[in-house]
């Protein structure tokens, strides 16, 4: 069973939904993928999600699960529309301003796939899709916004 994380812009526009969403069904229906992780941090992630929770019922199988950059907290569980949390080890080790890059790295380590979208030059977005393309291994889908 393929998995695929998703790594994108905090400011990432509403109107990426259906190519998010596209991206999303072409790797259930063309590479098997399953399982789908996604942060919680910004309008990217939210959408990420949406788009998997969009697909669920059409294809029976496919998991969503949100990656955690910090321990939760007492009473915390796993949010509605998600099959469960994953927390990647070894971060409870690493200072909190380095948490949520090195708990991405560690998801394109674990993934076959990623679904980025990472429209500036700079930033965690484009740091970590600049680490997956080093690696070598993990197979990419950018997504990018229509007219550019």
């Amino acid at each position: 069973m393929s998995s695929c994380f998703f790594i994108g812009h905090r400011d990432a526009p509403e109107g990426l939904l259906p190519a998010v969403q596209a991206a999303a069904e072409g790797l259930i229906v063309g590479a098997g993928v399953r399982d789908f992780y996604v942060g919680s941090r910004g309008n990217f992630d939210r959408l990420a999600a949406r788009a998997v929770r969009g697909l669920m019922e059409a294809h029976p199988g496919v998991r969503l699960f949100r990656v955690l950059a910090y321990l939760p907290g007492a009473g915390e569980g796993v949010p509605p529309g998600f099959s469960g949390t994953v927390y990647p080890e070894g971060l409870e080790t690493v200072p909190r301003r380095y948490a949520i890059l090195r708990a991405n790295r560690a998801m394109v380590d674990r993934c076959e796939y990623l679904i980025a979208y990472a429209p500036c030059e700079t930033g965690n977005a484009r740091r970590v899709l600049d680490y997956a393309r080093r690696r070598g291994r993990i197979r990419i889908v950018e997504i990018e916004e229509r007219g550019k």
